[in-house]
C-alpha cells in the first residue's frame, strides 16, 4: 500500500519496538507506523460494527507514530491520524 503511494518502506531490525514500519517519500515526508490487524465490534445498542482503536504508548506518542489498521480480507489500510500531504 505504501509503495503504491510513492513511499520507500523500511522495517526495523528489532523484533519488538515502538515502530513496525518506517516509510519516506522523495519529498522527505517521513511516516513512523505501528501496524495492527483491523478488528471490529458491535457496541451495545448499535447495529453497525465499529473499529477497535488501539492506544499508542507514551513513547510512540512522543515519536509521532501513527497507527495503521490493516484489513487482511480486503487489503484496505486505515491510518490514524490520517496522512495529509499537500
Amino acid at each position: 500500500w505504501l509503495l503504491r503511494q510513492g513511499y520507500y518502506v523500511c522495517r526495523p531490525l528489532a523484533a519488538h519496538g515502538p515502530i513496525d514500519c518506517v516509510a519516506y517519500n522523495e519529498q522527505g515526508h517521513l511516516l513512523l507506523l505501528d501496524s495492527k490487524q483491523e478488528a471490529r465490534r458491535v457496541n451495545p445498542n448499535r447495529k453497525t460494527p465499529t473499529r477497535i482503536h488501539r492506544p499508542l504508548s507514551a513513547l510512540q506518542k512522543s515519536l509521532g507514530v501513527r497507527m495503521a489498521y490493516i484489513d487482511l480480507a480486503t487489503r484496505d489500510v486505515h491510518v490514524v491520524p490520517p496522512i495529509n500531504e499537500t
